[in-house]
């Protein structure tokens, strides 16, 4: 007997079924006649396997908040029950089509049209929230549209069903949502979701509304969700330019990666689509007002409380920020600056673009095909960049605040070169290379050991000026930018839960005070018209009205999206100038895994996507990679030779860097889940992940274990310089230190488990080093002109490891004394490997797995008066 004569021969007494006219991942949907009422009905019927997890009772119970439900855009529940063993809930039969059958037949809907279908979900969403009902599935099939209204249907069913099921969903393979209109935090699995899900399936559903295709797309429904967690929408008004500014901006924030950065409501994102505020932000200048950025501010300071008006502000002046000024009559000028034939630009550890104060020069590092680095520099009036002398290895480029001079970091020293021409000359010794600003009251403030230091311009040791607020977390400050007072400076506040939790801070180089601002951000960009700009671990340039006496900040507003970041470095590839311009590195490089045979011969696996660090299983029949950027990743087990993958961690934040047990039955893997980076185990079998081991005030950003599973070897990180210790699983399990220096990391057994090999950065140059285990002896250099990642073989007679991006192995001549005997290059370009933590790895077979980019689309964008882009956001006057 089929399913629809079980239900009709069960249900006979109250519903006569005609014929089955849907389906979808959670039900059948049934046509079907209410004997009792004489009317039709939808009749859905959850599938088989999925209502064996949840339970009758359970479910029904769920299920009556729903039934509760009463709003003239929400599609009533009539009834619900169990019949034959079968799980069903009846709502009405609407004779109209849904909004997917329209925008099918239409592709995109008139802006008044769709304007007005989002303002009425958005009104159905608020009352259910206001409710405690989530919707959790809504998209555009779940929208109906009956005499030119719509009606949200299935309201709350996947809440209930999620409620009802707990963590036996996950069993089903059953995902609660639609990858295309799934918010990020949905997409991970996390548990805690509340309407800020709901809202960002409506920007979801607006934004194709408008558009014709939703924000997101890919041939599965991996491709889409990767590209959920780390990829930012085409623009709406580059697709459809008639989209007025501020329904485009309202879609933007509505779609923001993070909730925090959402509207906090529907109600608000329907305020804001509908133009009753400046999207993104409770304050709105008038075109006047902007017409007096350009007047000297008063020393006024603004009294009332956070319901100023922006002219109080604009009045506020110290109060308001120490604004970058641009003239309000120039209109915006973007353009793209060549990067040179046969380069790119590399998006490591920290970031590698420079303006100058006045916009005219950009900087910026490149990489070449044979690995070396330097920097290059092109002015306004220059056609292509030219190369600056003496940079070789350069990074973190930094102007003079009079425009004079081209700093950068490079052999562990701060230096300076004039743009006119000439050597480099030493500013400062700097071991450890960071971000740094150049301040107009002279001063070079750069971060070391966790806190903020200057030394002077003319050169220096520096001090140490500032002191983490470990009281609200904060363990380490970073990425400084000077404001154009010469007294101030922004940096990032580093959380112990990596980029979810670091925020935009202020500190005064005067008497070392700092405070940190109520802004998840990752990098901070400077003050503009009163307003502070930063970048996101999503990659937009955010804008919140900035009372710099008070170090207070109002609501932000998006800018400028798809700038690169590398929020597993809190690094930015993006810097403004004090004129108000912006230059940004903007491309995401998707990466596909590839196995390489001994014979040389590639073979790509799976999709393109945001994947990194695999790792062979023990019997190298399956690879662990993480997948997804920014602030969400998880850890997933990749079948090569079926072409499937499952994920393993499902939950919100940061899952990654997964490490085989000896026995291949576990996963050993980083997470924040508890705030501090630590370390734990998830069995492949389904059962929870278990704790392994952290450290009170220190990041545990590696662990693997050695081959007898009797210790655990792990990099703690506790300042931003990388620590290599190792402790016994069971017994004396005191943590002991390996080595210390300007950065180790990357350390791991050999296969026989008589030796260590680990990176080192004590020197001028980072080297792979080998030292006897358990008794630590003299350490012996593997690389010889710089390695990082070291991997061994399976019999211990070779060592791996990368340089210059490229894939060396180096052979083991002897062992007493400890020497090499040849060095060659294994892979070289084409691969993409990350110099902190292994992006390779080499079976116990010799087959090799790495990652290629098959499509990297990388530009450098200068954006030329920035404050006409801000007034423009806010409606203050036409971009």
């Amino acid at each position: 007997m089929d399913v629809l004569q079980q239900l009709s021969t069960a249900l006979k007494e109250r519903y006569a079924l005609d014929r089955e006219i849907g389906r979808g991942g959670m039900a059948t949907v049934y046509l079907a006649r209410d004997v009792r009422h004489n009317r039709k009905v939808a009749l859905k019927v959850l599938n088989p396997e999925l209502g064996a997890v949840l339970g009758v009772e359970r479910f029904l119970s769920e299920i009556q908040v729903t039934a509760n439900l009463q709003h003239p855009n929400l599609l009533p529940l009539f009834d619900s029950g169990e019949a034959g063993g079968l799980l069903f809930y009846v709502m009405p039969y609407i004779e109209g089509e849904s909004l997917r059958a329209q925008l099918q037949r239409e592709k995109q809907l008139p802006i008044d049209e769709a304007v007005h279908i989002a303002l009425s979900v958005a009104s159905a969403l608020d009352y259910a929230h206001r409710h405690g009902v989530i919707h959790r599935d809504l998209k555009p099939e779940n929208i109906l549209m009956h005499d030119g209204q719509p009606l949200v249907a299935d309201f709350g069913i996947a809440l209930a069903v999620s409620n009802a099921g707990g963590n036996r969903i996950t069993q089903t393979g059953l995902s609660l949502g639609t990858p295309h209109y799934m918010s990020p935090e949905q997409a991970t699995g996390d548990r805690e979701i509340d309407g800020r899900t709901d809202v960002y399936s409506l920007g979801a559903v607006t934004y194709e509304m408008l558009v014709g295709e939703p924000p997101h797309d890919g041939k599965t429904s991996q491709a889409i969700i990767a590209k959920v967690l780390t990829d930012k929408p085409r623009s709406i008004r580059l697709a459809r330019d008639t989209v007025p500014h501020h329904v485009e901006a309202a879609v933007e924030r509505a779609l923001a990666k993070l909730p925090a950065d959402r509207y906090h409501t529907a109600h608000e994102f329907a305020d804001a689509l509908g133009g009753k505020h400046a999207a993104l932000g409770a304050l709105k200048p008038t075109t006047a007002e902007f017409r007096a950025v350009g007047r000297r501010p008063s020393r006024i300071r603004a009294v009332a409380p956070w319901a100023v008006t922006v002219v109080a502000l604009a009045a506020a002046g110290a109060g308001w920020g120490v604004a970058l000024r641009a003239k309000p009559s120039a209109s915006v000028l973007r353009y793209e600056v060549p990067v040179p034939a046969n380069t790119t630009m590399p998006l490591g550890r920290g970031n590698t673009v420079a303006i100058s104060p006045d916009g005219r020069f950009v900087a910026f590092a490149a990489q070449s095909a044979n690995g070396s680095q330097r920097l290059y520099l092109r002015g306004a009036d220059e056609l292509q960049p030219r190369e600056v002398p003496g940079s070789e290895r350069a990074t973190f480029p930094f102007f003079s605040p009079e425009g004079g001079w081209l700093g950068f970091w490079a052999g562990g020293q701060f230096m300076k070169a004039p743009l006119s021409g000439g050597a480099p000359v030493v500013v400062a010794d700097a071991p450890t290379a960071g971000a740094v600003t150049w301040t107009p009251s002279g001063w070079i403030v750069g971060s070391s050991g966790g806190r903020l230091g200057k030394s002077p311009a003319t050169g220096g040791t520096p001090v140490s000026f500032t002191q983490p607020d470990t009281a609200r977390g904060e363990i380490s400050q970073s990425n400084p930018v000077a404001l154009g007072d010469g007294e101030t400076v922004l940096y990032s506040s580093i959380g112990r839960g990596g980029s979810p939790t670091t925020r935009i801070g202020v500190a005064s180089l005067t008497d070392g005070s700092s405070a940190i601002l109520d802004l998840v951000g990752m990098f901070p960009l400077g003050v503009l018209d009163g307003y502070l700009l930063y970048t996101t671990a999503a990659g937009t340039v955010m804008a919140a009205p900035f009372d710099q006496d008070a170090r207070r900040v109002g609501t932000p507003i998006a800018l400028v999206d798809q700038v690169a970041v590398n929020a597993a470095n809190n690094a930015s590839f993006a810097q403004m100038s004090l004129d108000g311009s912006l230059v940004y590195v903007s491309g995401v490089a998707r990466r596909q895994l590839a196995i390489v045979g001994a014979d040389g011969a590639s073979r790509l696996v799976g999709e393109a996507g945001p994947i990194s660090w695999p790792r062979f299983s023990p019997d190298g029949k399956r690879i662990a990679v993480s997948v997804g950027s920014l602030s969400q990743r998880d850890v997933w087990i990749v079948d090569p030779t079926a072409a499937s993958s499952m994920r393993l961690t499902p939950g919100a934040g940061i899952s990654d860097r997964p490490e085989w047990s000896p026995d291949g039955k576990s996963v050993v893997f980083r997470s924040n889940r508890n705030q501090l980076n630590t370390l734990w185990s998830q069995p492949l079998d389904g059962n929870p992940a278990t704790y392994l081991f952290g450290m009170p005030a220190a990041h545990i950003d590696e662990g693997v274990l050695s081959p007898d599973g009797r210790h655990l070897l792990l990099q703690r990180d506790s300042t931003g310089n990388g620590e290599v210790w190792y402790r016994a699983m069971q017994g004396d399990t005191t943590p002991k230190l390996i080595e210390v220096g300007g950065g180790s990391y990357g350390a791991r057994f050999s296969p026989d488990g008589r030796r260590l090999a680990y990176a080192s950065a004590d020197g001028a140059a980072t080297q792979v080093y080998v030292r006897a285990f358990p008794n630590l002896t003299t350490r012996y250099q593997v690389s010889l002109s710089g390695g990082t990642t070291p991997v061994w073989s399976a019999d211990s007679k070779r060592i791996y490891f990368v340089n210059g991006g490229q894939l060396f192995v180096a052979t083991i001549g002897s062992t007493e004394p400890f020497t090499i005997s040849s060095r060659t290059v294994v892979l070289a370009r084409g691969y993409t490997f990350n110099t902190v933590h292994a992006d390779y790895d080499v079976a116990r077979d010799g087959r090799i797995v790495a990652l290629q980019s098959p499509s990297l689309d990388q530009q450098l964008v200068v954006v030329r008066n920035l404050g006409a882009e801000l007034r423009a956001r806010l409606g203050g006057m036409p971009r």
